[in-house]
C-alpha cells in the first residue's frame, strides 16, 4: 500500500496553530484590559426625522437631542427653517427626545430597529422653547416607519432568544424573510440562500462590516461546509434580512444582504450564562438507524456566558460574549448504487453502519464603546472563532476516508463616528485573518469501489482532501451623510481593502485507486494522485488583492407621500495571482501545436496568459433605484418598488486552480486490463500503462511520472477576459396595516449572469467534442498532447427567477402573542445544476438547456409564533413547509451516445417535500436571593415534533439503453435533511 510522510505544509501547521493561539490569547487580554471604544455603523443603523411645529407653525432653529435610554449616549441636530430635523446613524434601540434641553411631557421612548427610517413629528403648545417650564407640552405626535423600496424583514431580539432552533446560529431565522432559505445539510453544515442564486452570492454585515468569504464558498467566511456558527448568538442584538433593492452602500453580493448589529454594554451591569444539552437518548432513531435497530451514539452540548456594563456611566461601556459547542453527530455509512452488501469482503462490511463525527467550536466577541462627547464616539470590536471537526464521513464515505478540518478566524474593527448639525461621518479600520485547513483523517491509499455500470459503491481507505486556504488583511471604510438639503439625505462613501489570499491545495493528497469490483478486487483500472513539480512548486499560490468601492445615494422625499431612493456604486478588485500568472512554456507549446483545436469552438489564445495580457474588470457600475408612495389611507397603504444591479465577486478558490495545478498537478493513469468497461492500450494512449503491483507504492507512482513525462497531468486554464458575476433585480409591491397585522405583498424578478464555470477543452482530432452522430460522450483520452485532460474556466453560469413574496407580521410587543408568516412562490430556471461549477458534458454553455432550478422549491411557507401562557410559561413555535423540489438525473435510455439531463419531481412523498415543526417552552424563575433582578431560566425545545422524515435526495438514474425506468427511480435514497424528533434541555441564568 502507498504510504507517505506528511507534507512540509503539515509540519508548518503546528507552528501556525501555535501562533494563532498566542494571537487568540492576546485578543482576550486586550479585550479585557484595553479602554476602547463603539459607535453604530451607518449600514444597519437607523434614522429619526420629522417636523417640529408650535401650533402648526414651523419651529426653526431648535436643538433636538435624542438620548439612548440604555447607555445614555446622545445625538443632536438643529431644526431647519421648515421645522424639519434629521438624525442618521443611530444604533437601534430606545430613545428619549428633548427639544432645547427640555423633555416632552408624557412622552414614551421611540424604538428604532435595524435599518429603519422613523418619522416622528411633534406639535408643541409652547411657541418658544425658552419659556420657563420643566417640560414642553405636546399637543400631538405622528409616528410612521419608512423602508422605501427595499424588500426586507426585521428579526427581533425576542425572536432570536425565544424561537426553537437546532443550534445557536442567529442566521437560522433569516428564512422569516420571504425569498430566503436557511439550509441545513445532512452533515450539519448550514448555508443561507437568496432566491435561485448560489449561497456564495450573499453577504452578512455585522456592525456595518461585510463578512465576505473571498476564497471559499458559503458567502461569508467560515461557512463553507461547516457545522459552526459565524458569530455568538448572545452578541447579536437584532438583524435585518434584505432580499433585494438594497441601497448603494451594500457591496460584494448579488442576492440577499443580512444586516446585524451587536449587543453593547449599558449603564447597568448585566450578564448571564446558558447550557443546552441533548444526546441519542433524547431523540428518535433516524431512518438509517431504524434499519439496523440501534442508534449511533451522539451528543450536542452548547454553552456560553456574556457580561456587559459601564466603565464610565454614560461614557464608556464594555460587552464580552463567549459561546462553545461540542458535538458528536451520528453518521451512517451505506453502500451506493444498491450494491449487494454480501459481495463485499468482511473487512469492508465492518466499516458500514453508524459512526460519530466530532465537532468543537469556540466563539469570543468583545466590544468597547466610548462617547467622547455629544458629537464623537469610538468603538472597538474583536471576534475570534476556532473550530475543529471530523467531516466527509457517512453516505458512501467510511470513517478512514474522512477529513479533519480546522476553521479559524479573527476580526478587529475600530470605528469613529462624528456628527454635526448637518452631517455624519463614519470611519473604520478593519483587520481580518481567516484560515481553513482540511487534512486527511488517515494516510495511505484510497480505495474507491465502482460497479460495472461505473456507479460509485464506496469510498474506502485514505481520503483525498488536503488544503490550506486563508484570507488576511486590513481595510479602510468611510461613509459620509449630508442632511443640510431639505428633503434630501445624501450619503457617499468608499472602501479600500488590502487582503492576501492564499491557497495550498494538494489534491488528491493520498492516491486514489479505482476498482471495478464486479470485475476485479486485485487490479485497479485507474489511479489518480497529486505530486509536486520538482523545482517549480508545491501547490501553493498567494495573491495580493486590492479592493476599491465607491458609492453615492440620495434618499429624496419628493413630497409628503413620494420618496425616491437613487444610488450608484462602483467596485474594483485587483488580483495579482490572476493578472500576473504566466502559463508554463511547455503547456503553451503543447496547446499551440495541438491540431485538435483547429476546427473547434475554442480559441486557445484566450486562455494563454503571458503575465501582461490580462486586465482587471472595471465595468462594475451598479445603478440602484427604489421608490415608495404612501396613499395616505387609514390602512397606511404604500406602493413600493425598485430596480438595480449588484455585483458579487469571483471566488479565489476557482481562480487559484490555474496556478496550484500548475505546480502540484493531479495525475491520472489508466491501466491495461481485460475489464471491458475500462480497457486501454499503452501503445496508443499516453496516459495508459500496463498494470504492475509496484504502482501501489510511492516509488511506483514516481516511476509512472518519469516514464510518461507529464502524461496524466491535468491542466487548468482561466479566460484572459474574466468578468465579475452580477444580478439584475426588479420588484413591485404594496404594504398595508390590517388591524394588528402589518402585511406586504411583492413581485420579484432576478436574473444572474456571468457565474464562473469550468469546461473541458479536450477535443477529438477533427475538432469535435462528440463522436460523429453522438450528442453525449466526453472526449476522454483526447486531452492536451503530453498531458491529460484540460479544463478552461470562464463566465457562463446563469439563473433566473420570478417570485411572489407575501409577509404578515403581528408584533408581540406588549401583547401576549405575536406571529410572523412568510410565504414565497418561486418559478426559477438555471443553465447548470445549482452548486455545480464543473460543466464537462458539452462543448459550450450554450449547449446546456435551461432547467427548472434544483435548489428552490416552488412553494415555501414559514410561520413563527410567540405566546405567553398561564403560569409565566413562554411558548414559541416555528413551522417550515416547502413543496417537493426539482431533481436532476442522467437519462441514457436513448443510447450511450445520446444521454441527456432530465429533471423530475418525485411523487413518492406527495406535494410536501420538507416539513418541520419545532416548539419550545421556557419558564423564568426569579432568583433575587442570589442577585438583584436575576432570573433562572429553564427551557425545553422539541425539534421536529411530528418526527417527519425529510428526504435529502432521490434515485436519479433514468436507465441504460433499451431499459425502462428503474423500479427505484425517483424513490428516496439514504440521505435525509433535518433532525428526527429531538428533545433539547436548556438552563440559563441572567442578572
Amino acid at each position: 500500500m502507498y504510504t507517505d510522510t506528511p507534507s512540509p505544509l503539515l509540519a508548518s501547521t503546528d507552528i501556525h496553530s501555535a501562533r494563532k493561539k498566542v494571537l487568540a490569547t492576546a485578543i482576550g487580554f486586550l479585550a479585557a484590559m484595553t479602554i476602547a471604544l463603539p459607535v453604530s455603523a451607518q449600514i444597519g443603523s437607523a434614522s429619526l426625522s420629522g417636523i417640529i411645529e408650535t401650533r402648526d407653525q414651523p419651529f426653526a432653529g431648535a436643538a433636538v437631542t435624542v438620548t439612548n435610554t440604555a447607555n445614555g449616549h446622545t445625538a443632536k441636530t438643529i431644526t431647519k427653517a421648515d421645522g424639519s430635523y434629521t438624525l442618521t446613524g443611530l444604533p437601534p434601540g430606545s430613545y428619549r427626545i428633548s427639544i432645547a434641553g427640555k423633555n416632552l411631557q408624557g412622552q414614551k421612548p421611540v424604538n428604532l430597529k435595524v435599518g429603519q427610517k422613523v418619522n416622528f413629528s411633534i406639535d408643541l403648545e409652547q411657541t418658544s422653547a425658552e419659556q420657563p417650564v420643566q417640560e414642553l407640552l405636546v399637543l400631538g405626535t405622528q409616528e410612521s416607519v419608512s423602508v422605501a423600496g427595499e424588500v426586507g424583514t426585521n428579526i427581533t431580539l425576542e425572536q432570536i432568544e425565544s424561537l426553537p432552533q437546532t443550534s445557536r446560529n442567529f442566521l437560522a431565522f433569516a428564512d422569516l424573510a420571504p425569498g430566503v432559505q436557511f439550509n441545513e445539510g445532512q452533515e450539519g453544515s448550514t448555508t443561507i440562500q437568496g432566491g435561485a442564486q448560489s449561497p456564495n452570492a450573499i453577504n452578512v454585515f455585522i456592525d456595518g462590516v461585510g463578512q465576505k468569504n473571498y476564497v471559499l464558498r458559503g458567502g461569508i467566511s467560515g461557512q463553507d461546509a461547516s457545522r459552526g456558527t459565524p458569530f455568538p448568538q448572545s452578541a447579536i442584538a437584532e438583524y435585518k434580512v434584505i432580499t433585494q433593492n438594497y441601497s448603494a452602500e451594500y457591496d460584494q453580493l448579488s442576492s440577499a444582504a443580512i444586516v446585524a448589529v451587536t449587543a453593547s454594554g449599558t449603564n447597568e451591569f448585566k450578564g448571564g450564562f446558558f447550557y443546552d444539552y441533548t444526546d441519542e437518548g433524547m431523540r428518535e432513531k433516524n431512518p438509517n438507524e431504524l434499519k439496523v435497530y440501534k442508534k449511533t451514539p451522539s451528543r450536542k452540548i452548547q454553552y456560553g456566558a456574556s457580561v456587559g456594563g459601564p466603565i464610565m456611566e454614560d461614557k464608556l461601556h464594555f460587552f464580552v460574549a463567549y459561546e462553545g459547542k461540542t458535538n458528536n453527530d451520528p453518521r451512517n455509512v451505506v453502500v451506493g448504487s444498491s450494491y449487494d452488501v454480501t459481495k463485499l469482503p468482511e473487512g469492508i462490511r465492518a466499516q458500514l453502519g453508524g459512526v460519530s463525527a466530532s465537532f468543537e467550536e469556540d466563539l469570543i466577541f468583545g466590544k468597547l464603546s466610548y462617547a467622547l462627547n455629544d458629537e464623537q464616539k469610538l468603538e472597538l470590536t474583536a471576534k475570534y472563532r476556532d473550530e475543529t471537526e471530523l467531516t466527509g464521513i457517512g453516505g458512501q464515505e467510511v470513517l478512514s476516508f474522512g477529513t479533519d478540518k480546522e476553521n479559524e478566524e479573527t476580526r478587529w474593527v475600530l470605528s469613529h463616528n462624528w456628527r454635526s448639525e448637518n452631517w455624519l461621518n463614519d470611519f473604520r479600520i478593519t483587520y481580518e485573518d481567516y484560515t481553513f485547513n482540511p487534512r486527511p483523517h488517515t494516510l495511505g491509499n484510497g480505495v474507491v469501489l465502482f460497479n460495472a455500470a461505473d456507479k460509485l459503491v464506496l469510498n474506502t481507505g485514505a481520503g483525498r482532501d488536503y488544503q490550506e486556504k486563508s484570507q488576511s488583511g486590513w481595510g479602510l471604510q468611510e461613509d459620509f451623510t449630508y442632511t443640510s438639503f431639505i428633503n434630501h439625505k445624501i450619503k457617499t462613501g468608499f472602501k479600500y481593502k488590502s487582503v492576501e489570499l492564499s491557497s495550498a491545495e494538494q489534491q488528491p493528497f493520498n492516491p486514489q485507486y479505482r476498482y471495478n469490483i464486479d470485475y476485479s478486487w486485485t487490479q485497479p483500472y485507474r489511479v489518480e494522485w497529486g505530486a509536486p513539480l520538482v523545482g517549480i512548486g508545491d501547490g501553493t499560490v498567494r495573491s495580493d488583492n486590492e479592493q476599491i468601492g465607491i458609492y453615492i445615494q440620495d434618499d429624496w422625499d419628493v413630497t409628503e407621500r413620494l420618496t425616491l431612493n437613487l444610488g450608484v456604486r462602483w467596485d474594483y478588485e485587483k488580483s495579482d495571482a490572476y493578472l500576473d500568472y504566466q502559463t508554463p512554456a511547455a503547456v503553451v507549446t503543447a496547446l499551440r501545436n495541438w491540431r485538435n483545436l483547429d476546427n473547434s469552438n475554442v480559441n486557445v489564445e484566450d486562455y494563454i496568459s503571458t503575465g501582461n495580457n490580462r486586465d482587471t474588470f472595471t465595468d462594475a457600475w451598479q445603478p440602484r433605484a427604489g421608490f415608495s408612495y404612501d396613499f395616505g389611507t387609514e390602512y397606511n397603504m404604500v406602493l413600493f418598488g425598485g430596480a438595480g444591479r449588484a455585483y458579487d465577486r469571483n471566488l479565489f478558490d476557482n481562480l487559484q486552480l490555474e496556478a496550484t495545478k500548475a505546480t502540484f498537478p493531479t495525475y491520472s493513469i489508466n491501466f491495461d486490463s481485460e475489464d471491458p468497461q475500462h480497457n486501454c492500450d499503452p501503445a496508443v494512449e499516453t496516459n495508459c500503462a500496463t498494470w504492475n503491483p509496484k504502482y501501489l507504492t510511492r516509488e511506483g507512482l514516481d516511476e509512472l511520472l518519469y516514464l510518461n513525462s507529464g502524461a496524466g497531468r491535468e491542466v487548468y486554464l482561466v479566460h484572459n477576459d474574466l468578468k465579475t458575476p452580477y444580478s439584475d433585480q426588479f420588484s413591485l409591491g404594496v404594504r398595508a396595516s390590517l388591524g394588528v397585522w402589518e402585511t406586504e405583498a411583492s413581485l420579484s424578478h432576478i436574473k444572474s449572469h456571468d457565474g464562473f464555470v469550468w469546461m473541458l477543452i479536450n477535443r477529438r482530432p477533427d475538432g469535435t467534442f462528440f463522436e460523429p452522430g453522438a450528442t453525449w460522450g466526453q472526449p476522454w483520452g483526447f486531452g492536451i498532447p503530453g498531458y491529460s485532460n484540460g479544463l478552461i474556466g470562464m463566465n457562463g453560469l446563469e439563473s433566473e427567477s420570478d417570485s411572489l413574496y407575501i409577509k404578515m407580521d403581528k408584533p408581540k410587543a406588549d401583547d401576549f402573542w405575536g406571529v410572523t408568516v412568510a410565504y414565497t412562490y418561486t418559478d426559477a430556471q438555471e443553465n447548470r445544476k445549482s452548486g455545480e461549477t464543473f460543466a464537462l458534458d458539452y462543448p459550450s454553455m450554450d449547449d446546456y438547456t435551461w432547467y427548472d432550478s434544483t435548489s428552490v422549491p416552488e412553494h415555501r411557507l414559514v410561520i413563527a409564533a410567540l405566546f405567553d401562557l398561564p403560569g409565566g410559561v413562554d411558548f414559541s413555535a416555528k413551522l417550515n413547509l416547502e413543496s417537493v423540489k426539482t431533481y436532476m438525473g442522467i437519462d441514457c435510455r436513448p443510447g450511450w451516445n445520446a444521454c441527456k439531463y432530465n429533471t423530475f419531481k418525485p411523487e413518492s412523498n406527495g406535494f410536501i417535500g420538507f416539513k418541520q415543526l419545532d416548539i419550545a417552552f421556557s419558564k423564568k424563575i426569579p432568583t433575587n436571593w442570589l442577585a438583584p433582578d436575576s432570573e433562572l431560566g429553564l427551557r425545553l425545545d422539541i425539534l421536529n415534533v411530528t418526527n417527519a422524515v425529510n428526504y435529502g435526495g432521490y434515485q436519479d438514474w433514468h436507465g441504460a439503453p433499451g431499459e425502462d425506468l428503474p423500479a427505484n427511480f425517483a424513490q428516496p435514497n439514504d440521505t435525509f435533511d433535518g433532525p428526527p424528533a429531538t428533545l433539547k434541555l436548556g438552563v440559563n441564568w441572567n442578572w
